[in-house]
């Protein structure tokens, strides 16, 4: 062989690892840029949801603490928003006993209308409603204290 066919092997052979190092290079960035896209994407997902256990954690001190404190906030309203809280929360806790109450009283009034149905309604369907809640309050009022004072502390949410 001569020389000059060597030497042409050769320059193909080193223009041949050359191109594939670079399509190599090229792979493995894309590569890392993807994971750190994913690595980065996982974070943002990680912390919003961390966001969301926060704002509902604080959500349902709130609502426990006004179901105590403020006359605003009866206690089926309170029911209902606990429940649903609850169960974006961690609805493992309103399957223990001391939480059916809750489960119950929301249950027990999702037949009654809320916001606007309920300014629609007329005054005697409003009384029939309120006297049925405020009996339920006051079948409930005990067990939906003990929850309330117990949820305020934080607590059942750590």
């Amino acid at each position: 062989m001569s020389n000059t066919l060597i030497y042409s092997l050769i320059a193909i052979g080193l223009l041949a690892i050359v191109i594939l190092s670079a399509v190599i290079y090229r792979q493995l960035s894309r590569a890392r840029a993807r994971q750190q896209q994913q690595a980065a994407r996982e974070a943002a997902a990680l912390a919003a949801l961390e966001e969301r256990h926060q704002y509902l954690q604080e959500s349902i001190r709130l609502v426990a603490g006004a179901i105590l404190h403020d006359e605003k906030m009866t206690l089926t309203e309170g029911c209902i928003r606990l429940k649903v809280l609850l169960e974006n929360f961690r609805p493992q806790l309103l399957q223990q006993e001391a939480y059916a109450v809750i489960t119950e009283v929301h249950d027990r009034t999702s037949h009654i209308p809320i916001k606007e149905e309920w300014q629609a309604l007329p005054k005697k369907l409003k009384r029939e409603y309120q006297q049925e809640m405020e009996a339920l309050e006051a079948e409930h009022q005990e067990a939906v204290n003990a929850i309330a004072r117990e949820l305020s502390s934080g607590e059942p949410l750590k």
